[in-house]
């Protein structure tokens, strides 16, 4: 993994946690407009990468003979 994708998969990793830190320290009310915002558009490009990043190892490993 270069650089560049673990920057930007920890800023990711950051911008969830924090929104969820902001929307669990204020129970009772209403979270921040910018908190929904960031969850809902941080959280599918995360579980992309993720689930991306997993597929790509994998057919790597199978393509060089390494899996399983």
């Amino acid at each position: 993994m270069t650089w560049f994708k673990r920057y930007v998969v920890s800023c990711l990793i950051a911008v969830v946690f924090f929104a969820g830190y902001d929307a669990y320290r204020r129970p009772g009310e209403d979270a921040h407009l910018a908190t929904i915002l960031v969850v809902s558009a941080g959280w599918p490009v995360f579980a992309a990468l993720v689930v991306g990043g997993s597929i790509g190892d994998a057919v790597h490993g199978i393509k060089s003979g390494k899996a399983g």
